[in-house]
């Protein structure tokens, strides 16, 4: 499947609203998970945060990252312009 023409400005903006909503979610899935001490929802904010954490990773680049570097985004390599 070809790439679509995604503007960076769109998705870094997508990215950066989506990143706010899912650490918030996360953040607090946690407090309230550890506070009343239910730890499937404290497993879920960890989930939430990570997902928050990889939408970061796509509003600092500016494009859809693939499932490897979702998986490890301790390993993103920034793209070259003869890669893009």
């Amino acid at each position: 499947m070809p790439p679509r023409n995604e503007s960076p400005r769109t998705v870094r903006i997508v990215g950066a609203l989506l990143a706010t909503v899912w650490l918030c979610a996360g953040v607090l899935a946690l407090v309230v998970g550890a506070i009343a001490q239910h730890w499937l929802l404290v497993v879920i904010g960890l989930i939430a945060a990570w997902y928050g954490v990889i939408w970061l990773y796509v509003a600092r680049q500016g494009r859809r990252v693939t499932l490897r570097e979702a998986l490890m985004p301790w390993r993103l390599k920034r793209r070259s312009n003869a890669d893009a």
